[in-house]
């Protein structure tokens, strides 16, 4: 059982809209979790609205798409937000330029999920992306554990 004293670690998926690739990412995380970590997502230029493929993909494994909605990131970027632990870029893009208040131990990585937009929009090409997004959240919770070779 996590101590309530002890904060979540927490990580802010990016991607330029906000409408397909980082909210699956912070549903994603945010079940496979089970509450020990907290998952956020912001887009540089935010959509209108969701990917009309994201509930579709999401309600296949059995999470909901409430409560997502394409967000900018100028929001996590002011002095009251959660400051993240890891940001997660899941598209070729630029890092940001983070503000002096962040934690110096906030990380960054690019998982190459997608390259630069716009970003095939068919719902063959939002699968793959989905299933790449699951394949590095499961990693990052359940990273493989190396196998030791016998000695010669």
């Amino acid at each position: 059982m996590r101590d309530p004293a002890v904060p979540k670690p927490t990580v802010l998926f990016l991607c330029p809209d906000n409408s397909l690739l980082s909210p699956m990412a912070e549903a994603y995380l945010n079940v496979r979790g089970h509450g020990l970590i907290r998952a956020f997502s912001a887009g540089i230029d935010p959509a209108a609205g969701l990917n009309r493929h994201v509930k579709r993909l999401l309600s296949a494994v059995g999470i909901s798409a409430q409560g997502l909605s394409p967000k900018p990131v100028d929001i996590f970027l002011m002095p009251h937000a959660e400051v993240p632990d890891r940001v997660i870029y899941l598209s070729d893009q630029t890092q940001l330029a983070y503000p002096a208040h962040w934690k110096a131990t906030t990380s960054s990585h690019w998982w190459g999920v997608a390259g630069k937009p716009p970003f095939p929009q068919s719902f063959s090409a939002c699968s793959s992306y989905f299933d790449r997004i699951a394949a590095a959240v499961d990693e990052l919770i359940s990273p493989p554990i190396p196998v030791a070779t016998p000695a010669a």
